[in-house]
């Protein structure tokens, strides 16, 4: 090879040699743009997770705030009636043993602290009935469990009282001086508010009552108020009565709402009703002073969770069967053992025979509509349905963390 040649190999060797060492390698445009899309997903989904941590930090602050009355140290008025079938909802059992667990409280609930039968005075079954909560269905079980126990006495007398919406003083001393004067044993029951015992220097029976959705309540209340149950009770007590007319008992209650119909309008603060229908469940704890008159008020809420937690012995709910019946066994145990095995055996009767056949199917949107009413009305009744839970895990706790039924 010349020396020419051997120059020229070498000159093209060092620019291939450059070409490879300074060369840029070229990525496909595509491949470009996929990676610029990753990292604006991740950022997108770390920026979600995150908010979604911050707004249940800030849930668990407010949840977290120290309330005067709250047998959970929370309000309940932070979850809305429509979301109370979720799993980790505060508003179920789940729920409240993971709030519990979560706040330390799990292990130090104890259910003798947690009973008011043993604060009563007197071994007397106080049943004042709140309209509409399967009151009808608890007196089918006290039936039965007048038959089952031995001792144990229906005073059947309030069922045929007239129910008064507030009663004057002396009203109030008359009902609670018959129920003081019972025998010991006697089941109660009456559609009364709370009554102060202790006002009169009277000693205070046992104290239960029942809970139901505020909003099913209300509309539980509509059709009964037509049915013809209730119109033939009605009919006995006055028979000279003007009947309604005919298109009062067709009312649809979706058309009674969407029409601004004042006797579907729930409105915040209210004293007078249009018609009488129970919308105030509070009222039934809350008592006869004035503050417990208006709709829907705060005021009536606080009074009405401290009378339950400081003399309500168990406030149950049909909406849950056995948690219900097992810490009315357990807390209650005179007049409610065997409640389990009675409400078994009697099924067929131990239902609402007043429940109206006829109830049509009602809209959502109607039922929300009306349920941003029934705010403070809702925190009442999740109140009762916590300190219910409560009371059942103090009772269950290990057994049910054994079976693996609260994961």
């Amino acid at each position: 090879m010349s020396l020419n040649a051997d120059r020229s190999y070498k000159m093209k060797l060092r620019d291939v040699e450059n070409a490879f060492k300074y060369r840029r390698i070229p990525y496909p445009k595509r491949s470009v743009e996929l990676i610029a899309l990753l990292a604006i997903s991740c950022t997108f989904f770390l920026f979600m997770h995150t908010n979604k941590l911050n707004s249940r930090l800030k849930e668990m602050e407010v949840k977290l705030q120290p309330s005067e009355f709250s047998a959970l140290g929370l309000t309940g008025n932070h979850i809305s009636g429509h979301d109370a079938g979720k799993h980790d909802d505060i508003n179920t059992l789940h729920g409240t043993y993971q709030y519990l667990k979560s706040t330390g409280q799990l292990q130090r609930l104890s259910a003798e602290r947690l009973n008011n039968t043993r604060n009563a005075e007197v071994d007397v079954l106080f049943f004042n009935r709140a309209a509409k909560v399967g009151s009808e269905a608890l007196l089918e079980l006290f039936n039965a469990l007048v038959e089952y126990n031995e001792g144990l006495i229906l005073e059947r007398s309030g069922l045929h009282e007239n129910t008064v919406r507030q009663m004057d003083k002396e009203g109030q001393q008359e009902a609670a001086e018959f129920v003081a004067g019972l025998e010991e044993g006697t089941i109660y029951i009456r559609h009364i508010n709370w009554l102060d015992f202790s006002e009169f220097d009277l000693p205070q029976p046992i104290y239960i009552n029942m809970v139901r959705d505020p909003v099913e309540r209300v509309i539980s209340w509509f059709y009964y108020a037509r049915s013809s149950y209730k119109n033939a009770i009605e009919y006995r007590k006055a028979p000279n009565k003007k009947i309604k007319p005919a298109s009062w008992y067709k009312k649809n209650f979706n058309d009674c709402v969407r029409s601004g119909d004042p006797e579907c309008q729930y409105v915040p603060h209210t004293v007078k009703d249009y018609v009488p229908n129970f919308k105030r469940q509070s009222l039934f704890y809350c008592g006869h002073h004035d503050d417990c008159i208006p709709f829907n008020s705060p005021t009536a809420i606080q009074m009405a969770k401290e009378h339950v937690e400081r003399d309500y012995a168990v406030v149950g709910s049909w909406e849950d069967t056995n948690i219900t019946l097992t810490v009315f066994e357990r807390y209650i145990p005179r007049f409610f053992s065997g409640a389990k095995l009675m409400y078994e055996m009697h099924n067929n009767k131990i239902t609402n025979r007043n429940k109206n056949k006829r109830k049509p199917y009602i809209e959502p949107e109607v039922k929300e509509m009306i349920r941003r009413n029934f705010t403070y009305e809702y925190e009442f009744y999740h109140f009762c349905k916590q300190r219910l839970y409560k009371q059942y895990l103090a009772l269950n706790l290990r057994e049910l963390e054994k079976h693996g039924l609260l994961n």
